[in-house]
C-alpha cells in the first residue's frame, strides 16, 4: 500500500462539512460529533481519511481486540503525552473509520493541515482492514479476543481473521498479548512483541473459567495451561508438540488488586519498576502492560511509562469514578461474558456496595443477550449491599440474578435508568460505593442523564 503526502489536495468542502456538523451537533446537544461528521466528509471526499493521516510525523499505532481497548489506548496516551509526543486520538471510542475519519477532521485546522507526531486509534476488530487500507498503521496492539456480539462478529476465527489481514495490510508491527493464544499465535511474521502476566514458578494450574476454544497453530491439537489468569489468558502451551506461549518481552508481576486501584511490577528484559494504577481489576492490568508494551516499542523509557501510567485519567464509562449527590460512583461498561465475569470480580473486592446494572439489547449493544447466562454473577451473592436491574431487558437481568443466588428481596427491577439511578443513590451511605454497570447504549444515556444533574463523564 502506498501513502502520498497529500496535505493540499483536502476537499475543502467536505472538511469544512465535517468541522461544522460537529459543532452543531455539539452545540445543540444532539451527542459528541464523534461519527456523523466524519460519514458526510468521506461522501464528500472518499480519501479524506487517507489525505490527513498522512501528515502524522511520526505514523499510527492502532489498538484493537474485544476488551479493553478504549482504556489500553487511553493509557497509552497519557504515556505518549507524559514522553512529550503530540498525539491525534480517538478518545471518544468512536472506533469504526466514520469515528476516525471525525477524529481527525476535529484534529486538522481549516485549511486541513494536522499537527501531530502520531495518530492514535482505537479501532473495531472487523473495522481494522478497512482502517489499514486507509491509514499506514507503524503498529497494532491487540489485547484479547472473547465471544463479543456474535449476531454481528459470528465466531472468533471470522474475528481473528480480520485482525491479521488488518496486520499484514501494512505489515505492521504485531503488538500481542501472550497470555492469549488466539491473539498470540495470529500472525506468524517475525516483527512481533509480546506482552502478558508472569504469575510465577509456583503458580498452581487452574481452571479456566469462559475460556474460549484454543488451538495449537503448529499441530492443531487443543491448548493446556500450566496456569491461567483468567478465561483463556494464561501460561499455556501445546501437550502434543511443545510450542507454548512465547518469551515475554514486556511484563507486570507481583499483582495487587484493591476496590479501586492495584499496584503491579513491570519488567522489561533486566529493568524492573513498581508500578501504581488508579484502576481496579486484573483485566486493568492487562491494559496496562499492553499499552507499557506499545510505549516501549516506540521507545519510551520505564520511567515514563510508569509516570504515564500512574497520571492516566480514564476514559469515559471505563471504570470511571465519580462523585454524585455526595455519594461514590464507579461505572464501568459491561458487554461480553469475560468483560462482565472480570467486572464482578473487581466489584467483590469491595464487598459492601449497591450495584446498578444497566441492560439493554439494540443493535450497538447486541440483540442476543444470551451472554449474560455466560457471565459468572454469582460472586454477587457474597457481597453486602442491594441491586437495581434496569434498561430494556431489565426483567431478564433480575432473573439472571436471581439464578446466580442473589436473595430476590435484594433485587429491585427498575427499567428507567433515570429513576433506578435515583433510587440506588438514596440507598448507598455516604461512606459506600455505587457501582454501575452498563452496556454500551445504557452508558451514552447515562452520560445525557448525568448531563443534565451538572456531572460531565470524561471525554464528553
Amino acid at each position: 500500500m502506498t501513502i502520498t503526502d497529500s496535505r493540499s489536495s483536502t476537499s475543502p468542502l467536505a472538511l469544512l462539512t465535517g468541522k461544522v456538523s460537529a459543532r452543531a451537533i455539539r452545540l445543540f446537544k444532539a451527542g459528541m460529533g464523534s461519527n456523523l461528521p466524519g460519514r458526510l466528509a468521506r461522501q464528500l471526499s472518499p480519501n479524506i481519511l487517507m489525505e490527513l493521516s498522512s501528515q502524522t510525523r511520526l505514523g499510527a499505532v492502532a489498538v484493537t481486540g474485544t476488551n479493553g481497548k478504549s482504556t489500553t489506548s487511553g493509557i497509552l496516551s497519557s504515556i505518549l503525552r507524559m514522553a512529550g509526543y503530540k498525539l491525534i486520538h480517538n478518545k471518544q471510542g468512536a472506533n469504526l473509520v466514520t469515528g476516525i475519519t471525525a477524529s481527525l477532521i476535529e484534529a486538522a485546522d481549516w485549511k486541513g493541515r494536522i499537527d501531530a507526531d502520531y495518530g492514535l486509534f482505537e479501532i473495531d476488530e472487523a473495522a481494522l482492514p478497512v482502517v489499514a487500507h486507509e491509514i499506514k498503521l507503524k503498529a497494532v496492539l491487540v489485547t484479547n479476543l472473547f465471544r463479543d456480539q456474535l449476531d454481528r462478529f459470528g465466531e472468533l476465527d471470522t474475528t481473528a481473521r480480520l485482525i491479521a489481514k488488518g496486520i499484514t495490510e501494512n505489515n505492521s508491527k504485531a503488538i500481542l498479548n501472550a497470555d492469549d493464544p488466539n491473539v498470540s499465535q495470529l500472525v506468524s511474521q517475525k516483527d512481533r512483541l509480546f506482552y502478558g502476566i508472569e504469575l510465577g514458578k509456583d503458580a498452581e494450574p487452574s481452571e479456566k473459567q469462559l475460556a474460549e476454544l484454543s488451538y495449537c497453530s503448529e499441530c492443531g491439537s487443543e491448548i493446556a495451561y500450566r496456569s491461567v489468569t483468567y478465561g483463556q489468558l494464561g501460561n499455556w502451551y501445546c501437550p502434543q508438540c511443545g510450542h507454548k506461549r512465547p518469551p515475554l518481552d514486556i511484563y507486570a508481576s507481583e499483582i495487587n488488586l484493591f476496590p479501586s486501584s492495584s499496584t503491579f511490577v513491570l519488567h522489561k528484559e533486566l529493568l524492573w519498576l513498581p508500578v501504581e494504577l488508579r484502576l481496579p481489576g486484573l483485566f486493568n492490568i492487562y491494559n496496562a502492560v499492553a499499552a507499557a508494551a506499545a510505549a516501549s516499542m516506540l521507545g519510551v523509557s520505564l520511567e515514563t511509562i510508569k509516570d504515564g501510567i500512574k497520571d492516566y485519567s480514564t476514559l469515559f464509562g471505563r471504570s470511571e469514578l465519580i462523585s454524585l449527590s455526595g455519594k461514590k460512583v464507579l461505572i464501568q461498561l459491561i458487554k461480553n461474558p469475560a468483560g462482565a465475569t472480570q467486572t464482578i470480580r473487581a466489584v467483590t473486592q469491595a464487598k459492601d456496595v449497591n450495584i446498578v446494572i444497566a441492560i439493554n439489547d439494540n443493535l450497538a449493544d447486541g440483540r442476543d443477550i444470551s451472554w449474560l447466562w455466560d457471565a459468572e454473577f454469582e460472586p454477587l451473592g457474597t457481597i453486602k449491599g442491594n441491586f437495581v436491574v434496569s434498561g430494556q431487558r431489565a426483567e431478564d437481568m433480575a432473573l439472571r440474578l436471581k439464578y446466580a443466588g442473589v436473595e430476590p428481596t435484594r433485587i429491585t427491577c427498575i427499567p428507567s435508568l433515570e429513576t433506578a439511578l435515583k433510587s440506588a443513590l438514596n440507598s448507598t451511605s455516604a461512606d459506600s460505593m455505587l457501582w454501575v454497570l452498563p452496556t454500551y447504549t445504557c452508558l451514552l444515556e447515562l452520560q445525557k442523564l448525568l448531563k443534565r444533574f451538572g456531572v460531565s463523564l470524561s471525554g464528553t
